[in-house]
């Protein structure tokens, strides 16, 4: 397989020796080689912490079978050079490679610079979790999805991918894809990684920063008495006293962001429930009942619904080095 890795001013270093990692690292153990090089519209490039990196002609990645998008560490200022010179250039070189037949693959935000070309409108498409909004907000086209570690739509050969490390998850799976498990393995088991990994990258997302909820302010309220007091009972009408609102009116307030109150408290028992598991000692049958979900069965069913692993996976991965034990609330209500 031909792979140009694009490359110009502001990307990332790690991101391109991802690609060159897993791409170019040769023949290993019976993995097949691919013919690598690095292309880009100046020569050399400057990468991250001023790093720089010599290119071949952008006319390199015409005749690619894949090119690679590293992703930009200061998006903000990599967004205002799309328009310059080296970026319409690349924009398009991506094009004239996808017309020939080229997969195309962004690593991290290097689906900004992809989305320029116009080929991932009406496809789904993921990037960093910090910066899906955004991505969505530009180009409103696109289905973005922020709880991917990669996505892949074979019918118009594009890839996109998480941040930072899933690009590597990514580049696996395209090795995968091209020349099949064993091969995909071997360039796993070669770098000491394992050649996947389980869920999506919405376990990654600190549990208070999701991007979705109340809008106005004078909900806070609402989320602080719920989140006061989550292993009690919260019907409609409760939540809409708590609020001060009718219960119509509270549904029109969740239905502006395509939820439903019912949603809204599963998700906020969720992000309770990975606090308390980042950082107590409670089994996670405690943590059920502390945060108002009936059972374990009933958290592990919400939790890998929108987390995409289960509580003991994400406990092992990311509970802090001094769990503490959590008294019994006093007064505690049962789970409703």
């Amino acid at each position: 397989m031909r792979v140009a890795i694009l490359a110009i001013d502001g990307m990332r270093g790690f991101d391109l020796s991802i690609a060159i990692e897993v791409f170019g690292s040769g023949a290993v153990d019976g993995a097949p080689a691919n013919e690598v090089s690095v292309v880009g519209p100046a020569d050399p490039v400057t990468l991250t912490g001023g790093m720089a990196a010599p290119t071949r002609p952008l006319a390199t990645a015409s005749d690619a079978d894949l090119v690679v998008v590293p992703g930009f560490a200061d998006l903000d200022a990599s967004l205002a050079g799309f328009d310059d010179a080296d970026g319409v250039a690349a924009v398009a070189a991506l094009v004239d490679a996808h017309s020939r037949g080229a997969q195309l693959v962004s690593l991290c935000t290097g689906a900004f610079l992809l989305a320029r070309t116009g080929l991932l409108d009406g496809a789904r498409a993921t990037t960093h979790w910090r910066h899906a909004a955004r991505l969505q907000s530009l180009h409103p086209e696109i289905r973005v999805d922020a709880t991917a570690i990669y996505l892949h739509d074979p019918a118009r050969r594009l890839w996109t991918s998480a941040g930072v490390t899933a690009g590597v998850d990514t580049c696996l799976a395209i090795v995968r894809h091209v020349h099949g498990a064993a091969a995909a393995a071997a360039v796993a088991r070669s770098m000491v990684i394992p050649v996947a990994r389980s869920g999506g990258q919405a376990q990654f997302v600190p549990p208070r920063a999701r991007p979705t909820d109340l809008p106005d302010a004078g909900f806070d309220r609402l989320r602080e008495l719920v989140g006061s007091d989550l292993s009690a009972p919260w019907p409609l009408s409760r939540l809409a006293t708590a609020a001060h609102v009718s219960p119509r009116t509270l549904q029109r307030h969740f239905a502006a962001l395509g939820l439903r109150p019912s949603g809204w408290l599963v998700g906020q028992r969720v992000v309770a429930a990975q606090e308390l598991l980042e950082s107590s000692r409670l089994s996670v049958e405690q943590v059920a009942g502390r945060v108002g979900f009936g059972s374990a069965d009933l958290l592990r069913k919400h939790f890998v619904r929108l987390v995409s692993v289960s509580p003991t996976a994400y406990r092992a991965a990311f509970q802090r080095s001094d769990p503490v034990d959590v008294p019994e609330p006093s007064g505690r209500h049962g789970a409703g």
